[in-house]
C-alpha cells in the first residue's frame, strides 16, 4: 500500500482513498477505518472517523 507524505493529506485525500476501496468491492466498511489508519499513520483516528461518517450511505450498504 502506498504511504502518503507526512502532514500533507488532506481530508479530501482520505475521503477519496475510502471511496476508492470501498468501489473495488474489496474492502468491507468494517475494516475500512482501520484500513485507512494504516494507510495514512500521521492522520488522527478522529480524523478518519469523521471522514468515514461523511462517505454515502450507498457504498456502505454494499
Amino acid at each position: 500500500m502506498p504511504q502518503s507524505p507526512t502532514n500533507n493529506v488532506s481530508d479530501d485525500d482520505v475521503l477519496a482513498y475510502m471511496n476508492r476501496q470501498l468501489g473495488s468491492g474489496r474492502v468491507k466498511p468494517s475494516v475500512l477505518v482501520s484500513l485507512t489508519q494504516k494507510t495514512f499513520t500521521d492522520v488522527s483516528h478522529e480524523r478518519i472517523v469523521q471522514c468515514f461518517n461523511q462517505l454515502e450511505s450507498s457504498l456502505l450498504k454494499r
